[in-house]
């Protein structure tokens, strides 16, 4: 159970409290978009709270509260998804590496990386395989093709059908018709 003070807040309780409180929106929204799973970004948004408010002495008043706050979120992600490796629907370092250092002030961005996510889970494991190899791997089209005893363009037409299929996805649940 957390404190219910911080005598060592370097700006005061009150103060960091309201920076705290405003910075929410923001921190869930950045934490569900390299996470992909609203349920567990409010999870990690609650253990990112605890870790903001236990570390509160450590900000520097005057300093940049948002990106202090978010670095705290990032690596709180990063343990969650050390803890659920096992899930095959978690991204790799690598991808939420990535997605940490885009600039993702747009909310629509951050939609429409959850809604992928959520299509992501709905294809099969040998999809998933296959999009994971050539798009977060980079395999080559030619290996692919080797791999799975297919032609290359049985390949490229294979992903074509996957991507058409993750964006009719997407679209629905952003609610686009674009």
């Amino acid at each position: 159970m957390p404190p219910t003070t911080n005598d060592n807040v370097g700006c005061g309780d009150e103060t960091f409290v309201q920076l705290l409180t405003a910075e929410q929106f923001k921190l869930l929204r950045y934490i569900a978009i390299l996470l992909g799973d609203p349920e567990a970004a409010s999870n990690v948004l609650q253990n990112t709270n605890l870790v903001l408010w236990r570390k509160a002495d450590e900000f520097q008043p005057g300093s940049n509260f948002s990106a202090w706050a978010r670095q705290v979120a990032y690596w709180e992600v990063r343990a969650y998804i050390r803890n659920e490796r096992r899930d095959r629907h978690v991204f790799s370092d690598e991808v939420i590496e990535q997605l940490a250092q885009q600039d993702i002030s747009e909310s629509f961005d951050g939609d429409v990386r959850v809604a992928l996510r959520h299509c992501l889970q709905t294809i099969s494991k040998s999809n998933l395989r296959l999009l994971q190899q050539r798009y977060e791997q980079g395999a080559s089209i030619a290996s692919l093709a080797t791999e799975y005893g297919k032609t290359d363009s049985a390949v490229r037409v294979g992903l074509l059908r996957l991507r058409r299929a993750l964006l009719a996805c997407i679209r629905k649940r952003v609610g686009t018709c674009e």
